[in-house]
């Protein structure tokens, strides 16, 4: 769940507005609402991936020239070069390169919690 914080000026008040006097002037409130707002699947994991995500680019570039797509028959699929056994062990369905590429970095960001950039030992 998200929190944003909303001036409280900006929320529509009950009852009639204040009769107010020649030099009287309302002056805005001082506290805040907070507003929560659900965070769906694809929102958590950008949550996940934001701090990696330059490195993530930046191995990409090194492993694929940044192709997330690419399947050169090598055995290794996607922008991150992941083979099926990985990709399956963090959670990963189909083949990596037919993933998003937020999905791709989603799934290198679980490896990364487990083993580090150990899978990536040239370009992580």
């Amino acid at each position: 769940m998200t929190t944003f914080l909303m001036p409280a000026m900006l929320m529509a008040l009950p009852g009639p507005p204040p009769v107010l006097g020649p030099q009287e002037e309302i002056k805005p409130a001082a506290f805040h609402v907070h507003l929560t707002v659900k965070c769906n699947r694809r929102c958590r994991m950008r949550r996940a991936v934001r701090p990696y995500n330059a490195k993530l680019e930046q191995m990409a570039q090194c492993e694929s020239s940044g192709r997330w797509h690419i399947n050169t028959g090598n055995g290794y699929y996607g922008g991150l070069q992941f083979d099926l056994s990985t990709w399956r062990s963090v959670g990963g369905r189909g083949y990596p390169h037919q993933a998003s590429k937020l999905e791709q970095k989603y799934r290198a960001v679980k490896l990364i919690h487990r083993r580090g950039y150990a899978p990536w030992p040239v370009c992580g």
